[in-house]
């Protein structure tokens, strides 16, 4: 069963078993000798080209549900799965209606044309069949695109399992967790210790920011389970847009990679705490304060102070970073500018050049700050790294080869970051803005982020 809950949906036999369906069920529904059908199937493709495109370029510019264009990948399966639409519905009412009628006499019916008549029902119930494939291979060659769920596993359910255990309270006061040291000088693993962290799922309330937030994600490194457990250096993890923060569960191997860099360190791995700026799916407070929510508020006192009192933590903003995919990128970088004296080490992977909600910027300006542009301008990363330096803050960036716009926006990002004094590095890997790349990254990403906060 662990077998095939592991099986890739993004690469590998799954995606190619779809695709041979898929073009079986196409040629299905494609092959007939009449061509008065091969012209129909024309005109299905032109429309099913309209639909495909124009309700892609309709959901971004009109109705602004996300902001920025959809790939034209998802645009051709859109248009892939009107064109079968089309076609199978065509091919499904011509089959049932041509039965013979009751009263026609068969006998005087050809064995051929018989032989037709008997077939036809079957034709359309496996256009149906076809269109059901055709919906499938969409599905799969759309989440391919996005990496939202990379496994079988990751499909049905998070492959992480949640502990419900009590979280257990720090041992010492915050006054007494500030450390200069790295954890790495200070750690003597015991003999014995669990080979896996544990993870769970708590409420971090906006006490301050009266944010309403949706569980957060936290992991705990084996070391955290012991009697006289480390202080631990944190790192905060912001999900992409829509997503929550499980996303980082379910869409890419965080867990796996934490605990396989615990084992080979003594336990140690820092204290992660995935929180949502959002409070919804579809929600996006732009991670800032706002009309929209005290996200920022939310994130730079609520989090780091329920961090603080709940869990056993170095207080040293030095050993904290924050990281992120697309909007978490985005919110990652904002963190470090706005609040430096609490994040001081970044990963944004896939980072938006400033916040947005919709690829028109006005209509973001009006819904959030009632237009007024110098108040939205004022916030923004950009904006607070070309009036002031930040020489404490060292920061990685990433991004997919084939992402054009987001390749785009970590050449700005760094260029001003450098120039803010930031120390900063970059990469980037193959894919398009997807989580297929989010997990490629993430463990040179890590591997950055531990060694700034005093991970061996």
């Amino acid at each position: 069963m662990q077998t095939v809950q592991n099986l890739s949906l993004i690469s590998g036999p799954i995606p190619v078993l779809f695709g041979v369906l898929g073009v079986a069920a196409v040629l299905f529904l494609l092959f007939r000798r009449s061509w008065r059908w091969w012209l129909f199937a024309l005109a299905a493709a032109a429309v099913a080209l309209l639909v495909g495109f124009g309700s892609s370029w309709l959901v971004i510019h009109v109705l602004y549900w996300w902001p920025e264009d959809l790939p034209t990948a998802v645009a051709l399966y859109v248009a892939l799965m009107v064109w079968a639409l089309l076609m199978g519905s065509a091919t499904a009412y011509a089959s049932f209606r041509r039965r013979r009628p009751v009263s026609a006499p068969a006998e005087r019916e050809g064995t051929s044309r018989q032989l037709r008549r008997a077939v036809s029902p079957m034709r359309g119930t496996f256009a149906v069949l076809a269109v059901a494939v055709v919906a499938a291979v969409v599905g799969v060659g759309i989440n391919a695109d996005f990496g939202q769920y990379p496994t079988l596993g990751s499909l049905m359910k998070s492959e992480t399992e949640i502990s419900t255990a009590v979280l257990p309270k720090p041992h010492q006061g915050q006054e007494s967790r500030f450390m200069k040291s790295a954890v790495s000088t200070r750690w003597t693993p015991p003999a014995e210790m669990p080979v896996r962290g544990t993870v769970r799922l708590e409420p971090i309330p906006g006490t301050i920011s009266g944010f309403k937030a949706r569980k957060a994600v936290v992991y705990l490194p084996p070391a955290y389970s012991e009697a006289q457990r480390p202080v631990l250096p944190v790192l905060v993890m912001v999900s992409g847009q829509p997503g929550s923060p499980e996303s980082w569960l379910s869409s890419t191997g965080l867990v796996n990679q934490l605990d396989a860099y615990a084992a080979s360190h003594g336990g140690l791995a820092p204290i992660v705490v995935i929180p949502d700026p959002n409070g919804s799916t579809q929600g996006n407070t732009m991670c800032m304060d706002s009309k929209l929510g005290q996200a920022d508020s939310y994130m730079s006192k609520d989090v780091p102070t329920w961090i603080k009192s709940n869990l056993e933590v170095d207080t040293n903003p030095a050993h904290w970073a924050v990281g992120g995919f697309s909007y978490g990128a985005t919110c990652s970088l904002q963190m470090v500018t706005r609040h430096p004296q609490i994040y001081q080490t970044f990963m944004a992977i896939s980072p938006e050049r400033e916040p947005a909600l919709a690829v028109n910027r006005s209509l973001t300006v009006d819904r959030a700050f009632n237009g007024d542009t110098a108040a939205f301008d004022a916030l923004l990363p950009l904006t607070l790294m070309a009036h002031n330096t930040y020489p404490q803050i060292h920061g990685w960036f990433a991004v997919g080869n084939a992402d054009t716009t987001y390749s785009a926006n970590v050449k700005v990002l760094e260029a001003a970051a450098s120039k803010a004094g930031m120390s900063v590095k970059s990469a980037s890997y193959p894919g398009g803005h997807s989580w297929a790349v989010a997990d490629a990254a993430l463990p040179q990403g890590l591997a950055f982020v531990f060694a700034r906060v005093g991970l061996p």
